[in-house]
């Protein structure tokens, strides 16, 4: 019993403890947190500044579509398979992928 009772109070000071040191730092940690955030976004802000445009950190992102358009170039007729199914896939027909069929009637 004295065992049960040491347990509970150690659990609830901790617990305790916890929830006041949260409240005490998560306020500092959220607030560097934005600085920091508010910092790269100034400093973006004044890079693209020049030229008035938004600056990509990593790349345009529509590099890709211009490089789907560059390839749309063959010439007609040109067809391009990306995927070419497997012959078990070709055999597995009908009521074989379809699943279980259950048989009902009508009430009226």
């Amino acid at each position: 019993m004295e065992f049960l009772l040491k347990f509970i109070l150690i659990f609830f000071l901790v617990f305790y403890g916890v929830k006041f040191l949260f409240r005490l730092l998560m306020p500092i940690a959220l607030r560097k947190l934005s600085e920091r955030l508010m910092g790269k976004a100034a400093q973006q802000a004044q890079q693209g500044a020049g030229d008035g445009r938004y600056q990509y950190q990593q790349g345009n992102p529509f590099d890709q579509f211009k490089q789907q358009q560059e390839h749309s170039g063959r010439d007609n007729g040109e067809i391009r398979v990306d995927y070419v199914p497997t012959e078990e896939a070709k055999q597995r027909k009908g009521t074989q992928t379809a699943g279980e069929f259950v048989d009902f009637e009508e009430i009226k």
